[in-house]
């Protein structure tokens, strides 16, 4: 873990509170860099503070049954009918939840718990860690701690064990059982239950059924805290684990057998397990897999293998492609004669690793090749500004003076230094057809693709390209999140022109429309609503120096280290 960062579980309720309060952690998914929730999450937590979540109802209305509680974001995974559901929530429930978890007296029961979840033998990487420091970029933090304690771990572990078992649960908190909970704190099934049925559990489920229309099933996706409840049920299955193994080992043990030495290291719902002895390693895949379905989750059989080559298989194949083809991305230079072949090359690398942070790592260098090339056409012309009879050709005068007049018609010539490769519309159209397969990485490839556009000089041109971008990506299902980006490219003239296109309704706020209701509160009585900062979600001082190129917070530099992209649980963004 990086030196400047701390578990959450070493701090304070009032600081646990802060954490999750924070923009960063609201939204666990990159957004534009005009987009900030901080004065909105500061104003429900100075609104509501200690009011009983009962008094905060108009008329009894739960959120349950009301629909547009909060801001859904489905990702189209593959351009077609595969998507992940995200979302931003509701402020106002994201902080009674929140509250629930950060109470002073249930923090202290919520640290116990882990401490109980903490056994011999078994990792649990996923615990939230807060920076001491300004961060890079988006989620630095969370990245270094993964790349230490899972990657890092996993290869040292190579010395002292044979083989590595590794598998994740499919859709792993969509099939939460919320009853789950009561059974996480009143340790059911294990040697220290207590029986005590606990109102943080009831409080829990009764705050994701508000997030999540009713349905009593599942967490939702997008925030800090849904992955830190999720901790507790996958906490308590690592306790389940632990004590059934040391049944296993008791039950060898009386048959005059020796179990032997193991590890296990967990993030999230990813699990490595390590052992010498094969057949054995076997039996506690098993014994996992009996633990997961106790509680309604299932091994994903097609990322679930037994390896005998550690180092290489703990870390991530796209990860390994990088570096193998690093002759092709190296730091001197790039072996493609041309930006449209690296596209190409890009796109093909996408379709067999999609959505990675490798693919994330190879859009940012080709769009710092790009950058380059264009900075310096730039420096070539102001260096080449000098008029054609201004230079010294010869050292005779006469001659020189006949040779001026000879290149007379040519005093406005300057060197061109174009785009190799393809035409800018054909890279375009490769940048968008990455974007399309591959949407939690969208913002790179149009990163990329805006550019390129932006490095034309006819105006027009640009636009159709645009255009043509905006409407290829818009016509798809669920392209919301795509949505919040082309917004970006397009705003100045959006702005200029009086309209918008996006009917994604925090684009809507963005382009400053009028009775734009973000979340649904009809629930909540209208004093909890007086004079909420909306418009402070959008930064307008940002929003002014916007230019048709994308720009957020780089994540190169930290790739080209670590190159892992901190995905949810069956989400991967």
């Amino acid at each position: 873990m990086n030196k400047a960062a701390r578990n959450i579980l070493t701090l304070n309720h009032e600081e646990a509170m802060d954490f999750f309060m924070k923009s960063e952690q609201y939204h666990g998914f990159e957004l534009p860099e005009y987009f900030t929730f901080d004065e909105v999450l500061k104003y429900v937590r100075e609104k509501v503070g200690t009011t009983p979540y009962k008094e905060c109802l108009q008329n009894g209305i739960s959120p349950d049954s009301l629909s547009d509680v909060n801001l859904d974001i489905l990702l189209n995974k593959d351009g077609r009918y595969a998507v992940r559901p995200i979302i931003l929530a509701n402020p106002f429930l994201y902080y009674f939840l929140v509250r629930e978890v950060c109470c002073e007296s249930n923090w202290q029961i919520i640290k116990d718990l882990f401490e109980k979840f903490n056994v011999p033998h078994i990792t649990s990487c996923a615990i939230p860690v807060t920076p001491n420091e300004k961060e890079p970029f988006h989620k630095a933090t969370t990245i270094n701690n993964w790349w230490n304690s899972m990657e890092q771990r996993s290869i040292e572990l190579s010395l002292e064990y044979r083989y590595m078992f590794v598998t994740d649960i499919t859709n792993c908190y969509g099939s939460v059982n919320p009853q789950t909970f009561d059974w996480a704190f009143t340790l059911k099934d294990t040697t220290i239950a207590t029986g005590i049925q606990s109102p943080i559990a009831q409080n829990i489920q009764k705050f994701l059924r508000a997030l999540q229309q009713g349905r009593n099933i599942g967490i939702p996706q997008g925030s800090a805290i849904f992955d830190f409840v999720g901790e507790i049920i996958l906490g308590y299955s690592d306790l389940l684990l632990h004590e059934s193994l040391q049944a296993k080992a008791k039950e060898s043990e009386e048959q005059g057998k020796t179990f032997p030495p193991y590890e296990i290291i967990r993030y999230r719902d990813d699990y490595r397990i390590f052992c010498s002895n094969r057949e054995a390693l076997e039996d506690i895949s098993y014994i996992l897999q009996q633990v997961l379905e106790r509680l309604n989750f299932r091994m994903n059989s097609q990322k679930t293998k037994i390896s005998d080559s550690i180092v290489t298989d703990a870390v991530k194949s796209d990860k390994l492609a990088y570096i193998y083809n690093t002759p092709i991305f190296n730091k001197k230079g790039c072996d493609f004669d041309s930006f449209e072949k690296h596209l190409l090359y890009i796109l093909m690398f996408a379709r067999q690793y999609p959505d990675s942070g490798s693919l994330k790592t190879m859009l940012s260098d080709i769009d710092k090749r790009i950058e380059q090339w264009l900075n310096q056409e730039k420096t070539d012309k102001i260096n080449d500004s000098s008029k054609w009879e201004d230079v010294n050709l010869d050292d005779n005068p006469k001659e020189d003076a006949e040779k001026k007049n000879i290149f007379a018609d040519l005093k406005t010539y300057k060197r061109s230094r174009h785009i190799p490769g393809g035409s800018v519309r054909a890279m375009a159209a490769v940048c968008t057809q990455i974007a399309l397969e591959n949407v939690c990485c969208s913002h790179y490839a149009l990163r990329v693709m805006s550019r390129l556009v932006e490095s034309l000089k006819n105006e027009d041109e640009k636009w159709d390209i645009r255009d043509k971008v905006f409407g290829k990506l818009c016509n798809q299902p669920n392209s919301t999140y795509n949505q919040l980006w082309l917004q970006n490219i397009t705003y100045q003239r959006d702005k200029k022109n009086g309209t918008s296109p996006y009917s994604m309704r925090l684009c809507k706020v963005a382009a400053c429309e009028e009775r734009v209701m973000l979340w649904n509160n009809n629930w909540l009585k209208p004093i909890m609503m007086d004079n909420m900062p909306l418009a402070s979600v959008v930064d307008v001082e940002v929003l002014k120096k916007l230019t048709p190129v994308i720009t957020f917070r780089e994540t190169r530099t930290y790739n080209e280290s670590y190159n892992y992209d901190i995905d949810y649980p069956s989400v991967g963004l």
